[in-house]
């Protein structure tokens, strides 16, 4: 009777560019298992390792990559295993990675290559790496505060906030649009929000002088003259109209 283990982990590394979301697959070599076949990451978790822990680890070995970002791909890949006879609940992990971070392929591997989700499902032998690969993609072009109730924490993750979304794919097409001129320091000034004209100062806003029709300004004291009635209503009107109105 086959046991059921829990060792090994998938990992699916992808980048977002230009608003779109692309796998890595590795091209094995033709002298390894699965040889000439593309897959994503896999690995054995050792005894000491934490499943992130893992995960990383394989990221690196295999193709030299740091991690930025995971998250709980939310599904567990079962499949037996017949050189051990053990049932295998393989959890299911997304990294996110640099956009313009280079591959170093580790020993087994011939080639690797960024595919959209259609051309990554293409090239996947197995329906559980191409329903992952679907699944993911969902998950991640769902909306930034969505996707973010997937994310997981890094060990030594700090507790500063990562860059946005939006922010994300701005960098991304910067970084494409410059033909590689645009470096890894400076793609996070593509990230900075720009100033907000309606964070003006409060009283500033009030105490703006308004222009009438003639082109002449009204300084204080014009209306000394004006009964009380009446310069309150006109008091009302110069409030704020340089600053769009807003619904509460």
């Amino acid at each position: 009777m086959p046991e059921i283990v829990s060792d090994i982990v998938d990992v699916y590394v992808f980048r977002r560019l230009n608003a779109r979301v692309q796998f890595l697959l590795l091209q094995r070599k033709s002298n390894v298992p699965l040889g000439n076949t593309w897959q994503s990451f896999h690995t054995q978790i050792q005894g000491h390792e934490s499943t992130i822990g893992a995960a990383r680890r394989a990221v690196q070995e295999l193709a030299g990559l740091n991690i930025s970002e995971v998250y709980s791909a939310d599904y567990i890949n079962e499949f037996f295993d017949d050189t051990r006879d053990v049932v295998v609940l393989a959890p299911v992990l997304a990294v996110n990675v640099s956009p313009q971070a280079p591959v170093t392929l580790g020993h087994e591997l011939r080639e690797c290559a960024w595919w959209d989700t259609k051309q990554a499902v293409g090239r996947l032998p197995f329906a559980g790496q191409r329903w992952a690969v679907r699944h993911i993609d969902e998950l991640m072009s769902i909306g930034h505060a969505e996707s973010q109730l997937y994310r997981l924490q890094l060990p030594d993750e700090t507790a500063s906030p990562s860059r946005s979304l939006v922010e994300e794919d701005a960098a991304a097409h910067a970084i494409e649009e410059s033909d590689g001129e645009v470096t890894a320091n400076e793609v996070e000034d593509y990230s900075r929000p720009a100033p907000d004209a309606t964070n003006l100062d409060e009283e500033d806003s009030y105490t703006r002088p308004r222009s009438d029709e003639s082109g002449d300004e009204s300084t204080p004291g014009e209306d000394d003259d004006v009964p009380a009635e009446e310069e309150s209503e006109q008091r009302r009107d110069r409030l704020r109209t340089d600053v769009p109105l807003h619904d509460d």
